[in-house]
């Protein structure tokens, strides 16, 4: 195994990911190979627009690093409003929807 660096990374052109009035982006960084306990880690943006549902059969963490990022939980209706510097944790079985007043930039690490 060997170190791998992703110059760049918040600068790079992200995948659309082609859902309807939603101005969203996301491309996994890298992934480990440790069979059991993989790790994914990847951005994702958000732009002003309609809101993009998700659901997570998997646990998350994201670390907003630039912009705003809002996200609803489906299940109880709390609206989170997430700034530069938050951490926001998603276990498996989570759904939410995913927003933005403006835009929002986070690097996620995910175990899937």
């Amino acid at each position: 195994m060997s170190i791998h660096v992703f110059q760049g990374a918040t600068r790079q052109q992200l995948t659309d990911l082609k859902i309807p009035d939603t101005v969203a982006f996301g491309d996994d960084l890298g992934a480990s190979s440790k069979e059991g306990a993989p790790i994914t880690a990847g951005l994702f943006r958000i732009g002003k627009g309609q809101s993009m549902p998700y659901s997570y059969d998997f646990d998350e963490f994201k670390l907003v690093l630039e912009g705003e990022i809002t996200v609803k939980d489906q299940a109880n209706g709390q609206v989170y409003e997430l700034k530069a510097g938050d951490v926001i944790q998603f276990p498996a079985g989570t759904k939410v929807s995913y927003s933005s007043h403006s835009s929002g930039l986070a690097f996620y690490v995910a175990q899937r």
